[in-house]
């Protein structure tokens, strides 16, 4: 038993407890009458360009309802989550909220979250919102699903005469190299611990990418020479000294706008996020698969329900819309090349602008979640102990072996 779930177990009886205690005592949790207003909790409203158009394709819910009104409630990314734990662990909070699937499996076992079957009874729902089923009931729907791709900078890759995209480790070090040569950084990504919520999700493509997990689904297999072999590439490409260290990744996304630098591993709301409100164009991005062996980790947002909302009801029907026909159409092209809560196809015109897009939903199909198996709730902690590893082989050259072997110890101690 690792002593830091132990702690999560703790810290989740405690969320659970406040909100049950202030709902006795102060009538929260009432299913009103699905009139009014309800708040919409998501740190992508604050996303330069995107977020707007996302938040304008939500509000187009009052065309439908107009009895309904949605209120913005935005938190930065890296507060987000902390906030939105404490908000509703004292019964209050948005009335419905997305949240990455990390959060998500927290909050589904603090009993947090409202079941939403008969909000989806009627909709089409993929498999991707089979896992957001516990013990038989629907908490949370697909808001997104991201997939991590390698994109690189039509502008500077032209001008450093990079022709084709790397599809290997050895060709993105060679890549890169020939980008500095040129003049610019040759490639970025996360890899810093103050960028723990964010590194969290985009590191596991590198692990993943060589064929391995963090668990079997009963033991975790943290130190597994796969997972080994993917930490190894990550020094490897740190070592051939074309990354910008210390540079975070607002500031290597900025760079990457600015055309400073050839290449990065994102996701596809990043890369929709880049030609919006910037200098870049949908032709200006290229995107091919990662250069690992096997496909990468996705990242998958939420949109859930407060349990102890007092407009639950008013809430479901902003779910029930967002899940039908209509608005997965709208909703759909302020979420680019994600995959959403049902089969909708990317729009034609969308596609045609922006043709980095289908690389995207080619990966959608194959790539695996990056939570660990039978560990969910526990993902959090496992992140933790991995990445303050792997920080140390980038910072102190320490071998991924014994890095993963340090982290696997860690999580075994009593």
């Amino acid at each position: 038993m690792m002593i830091s779930c132990s702690a999560r177990r703790a810290s989740l009886a405690v969320m659970a407890a406040g909100a049950l205690a202030l709902t006795a005592c102060s009538g929260g949790g009432d299913d009103g009458d699905g009139t009014g207003s309800i708040t919409f909790g998501n740190w992508q409203w604050l996303e330069t360009g995107r977020g707007e158009a996302m938040w304008d394709a939500a509000t187009a819910f009052e065309d439908a309802e107009p009895d309904i009104r949605l209120e913005k409630s935005e938190t930065p990314f890296a507060q987000y989550a902390d906030k939105l734990n404490t908000e509703l662990g004292a019964g209050a909070g948005p009335d419905v909220f997305v949240v990455l699937d990390r959060q998500f499996a927290t909050l589904a076992e603090a009993g947090l979250l409202e079941p939403l079957d008969d909000a989806v009874a009627d909709a089409d729902l993929n498999a991707t919102n089979d896992n957001l089923n516990i013990d038989g009931e629907q908490l949370a729907v697909t808001w997104e699903q991201v997939s991590y791709a390698l994109l690189g900078n039509a502008n500077v890759l032209e001008e450093a005469g990079i022709e084709q995209m790397p599809t290997t480790v050895e060709e993105l070090i060679a890549a890169g190299e020939q980008a500095e040569a040129a003049g610019f950084d040759g490639f970025a990504v996360r890899h810093q611990m103050n960028e723990y919520n964010g590194w969290a999700y985009d590191f596991p493509s590198w692990t993943y990418g060589y064929g391995g997990s963090w668990s079997d689904g009963e033991n975790l297999t943290v130190d597994s020479a796969e997972n080994i072999a993917g930490v190894s590439a990550y020094k490897e490409v740190f070592d051939a000294g074309i990354v910008p260290v210390g540079d975070d990744a607002s500031t290597f996304r900025s760079k990457f706008k600015e055309n400073q630098l050839a290449m990065i591993i994102d996701n596809s709301g990043t890369a929709l996020s880049l030609t919006s409100d910037s200098q870049l164009t949908g032709q200006d991005l290229v995107s091919a698969p990662l250069p690992f062996p096997d496909p990468g980790a996705h990242q998958k947002l939420v949109l859930a329900v407060n349990a102890n909302s007092d407009n639950k009801e008013a809430a479901k029907q902003f779910v029930s819309w967002a899940v039908s026909e209509e608005g997965q159409a709208t909703l759909r092209p302020s979420l680019g090349a994600s995959v959403l809560a049902t089969d909708v196809p990317i729009d034609a015109e969308f596609a045609a602008a922006n043709p980095w897009a289908e690389t995207f939903v080619e990966l959608g199909a194959t790539n695996r979640s990056g939570l660990p198996a039978g560990f969910e709730t526990e993902a959090d902690p496992i992140m933790r102990a991995v990445l303050e590893q792997v920080e140390r082989v980038i910072t102190e050259d320490l071998d991924p072996a014994e890095a993963m072997r340090n982290a696997q110890a860690a999580l075994e101690a009593d």
